[in-house]
């Protein structure tokens, strides 16, 4: 009677999730997180998917949607925060205060006592998401809250109160110490006093809006990375230039042409990598390279420990890919396709995607997205992927042969989209594979 009721609680809370998350995935390792571990890798990592999917959820809904900058930085300080809630139940791992730039230590658990991993992680991901998303609603709050406590109630039919209570003292610890220790980085999305620097080929604004420069302090803020401190990406590979014959003109003429005679393809390319977010128009930004992230874990069934190192890396990737995109965009300030094509070229012509306001040169898609390719790369192989990111609006499912593929393509819909030149497409992407080899060495958990 007893094993039937605790089944029936199990049901009726995986219930409970599946309304909160819409996705059937919530319970397809249910058992596993009542199969007392052996060490907290064997745990399910279930309990972390249903909360990375959760944050893409309520996300999709918000109005304004959060500016994609401050998401990369928040998935980085939550795969950070995730991983550190777990840590110490995984023998032989390796704290990342030890290797992240001016990371401060770490909360450590009671050595005396016991602990349930994934609780920790419910109670961390949990206190993050509150802490770090901003806009959140009473109805978002209200499904944090469900969530939290839906899988509390999956755990409590399993593990004592006195484990289970402090398991999430714990995770709820390291929360506060990341959210602290995040509040020190000198984030800032303004503009104000900043003045673009003016030069042959430098930056201006571009039509339609004309705006002012978004996120020139970016370049201000700490990385993850001591690496990203001195790192840059190669020179542009030759000189500005408005003559004909020149190789920069050569450049922007390459785009305009592109631009002419775009097929149907080549725009579902452009248009399904602008990540555009707003109430049932994209996702915020991140949302869809972390849902790409998280069906990869989902498919290789990675249980906790794993899928903890695995987004703490690619969040890494994430927040020092956008903190070194933008210190070079505004070191070289380079002038957008749509300036000088209307200057030199077509005064009329416009791009396909409306370009936004900020330097050209290195791309901020290629140098965000493309160290987090790397690392799934060097981690998992050029394995075949899956897209689903768009399946809530109907898109069908998007089938890559492999990681590499799927970086060629975002890289190249900005040059269908008119936003970048082809030059830097492919050394952004270069440069990115070396972010995410920096953040894919990390050592965490030896003997995986």
């Amino acid at each position: 009677m007893k094993r039937s009721s605790m089944y029936a609680g199990k049901l009726t809370v995986c219930l409970l999730m599946l309304s909160l998350i819409g996705l059937l995935s919530s319970c397809e390792h249910l058992e596993d997180l009542f199969d007392p571990p052996k060490k907290e890798r064997q745990e399910s990592a279930d309990v972390v998917y249903a909360w990375y999917q959760l944050i893409v959820r309520i996300q999709l809904h918000q109005t304004p949607s959060t500016p994609a900058p401050m998401n990369f930085r928040n998935f980085g300080y939550f795969g950070v925060g995730l991983y550190e809630s777990v840590r110490p139940g995984i023998k032989g791992a390796k704290s990342l205060s030890s290797q992240l730039y001016q990371m401060p230590a770490m909360p450590e658990p009671e050595e005396d006592g016991g602990y349930v991993w994934a609780a920790s992680a419910n109670a961390a991901l949990a206190s993050m998401v509150k802490q770090f998303l901003v806009g959140l609603n009473d109805a978002d709050l209200a499904r944090i809250d469900s969530m939290e406590n839906a899988y509390t109630e999956l755990f409590r039919s399993k593990f004592s109160d006195a484990d289970l209570t402090r398991s999430q003292a714990f995770g709820r610890d390291i929360a506060n110490s990341i959210y602290e220790w995040a509040a020190t980085d000198n984030f800032n999305l303004s503009n104000q006093g900043y003045v673009p620097p003016k030069f042959p080929g430098s930056w201006e604004p571009t039509p339609p809006a004309f705006a002012n420069p978004f996120g020139p302090f970016i370049k201000d803020t700490r990385p993850f990375l001591e690496f990203s401190l001195t790192a840059t990406t190669p020179d542009i590979p030759f000189s500005y230039s408005e003559e004909a014959s020149s190789e920069f003109y050569q450049a922007a003429k390459e785009v305009y042409d592109i631009s002419e005679s775009l097929t149907a393809q080549q725009k579902a390319i452009a248009d399904s990598w602008a990540d555009i977010g707003g109430v049932g128009v994209g996702l915020a930004g991140g949302g869809r390279i972390i849902s790409i992230v998280t069906e990869i874990l989902k498919s290789k069934k990675e249980k906790l420990g794993r899928a903890a190192e695995i987004y703490a890396k690619t969040g890494i990737a994430l927040k020092d890919g956008l903190y070194l995109a933008f210190k070079d965009k505004y070191t070289y300030n380079l002038i957008r396709p749509v300036t000088y094509i209307n200057q030199q070229i077509d005064p009329a012509w416009l791009p396909y995607l409306t370009t936004p306001p900020y330097p050209e040169y290195p791309s901020g898609l290629s140098g965000i997205y493309s160290p987090v390719f790397q690392v799934l790369i060097r981690e998992f192989g050029d394995i075949p992927v899956v897209d689903k990111a768009y399946a809530w609006r109907g898109v069908a499912p998007k089938y890559y042969d492999n990681i590499s593929e799927m970086d060629e393509e975002a890289a190249t819909s900005r040059v269908y989209g008119g936003l970048h030149y082809q030059f830097t497409m492919d050394i952004t992407r270069e440069m990115g594979a070396k972010l995410g080899d920096q953040a894919a060495n990390l050592s965490l958990i030896p003997n995986k």
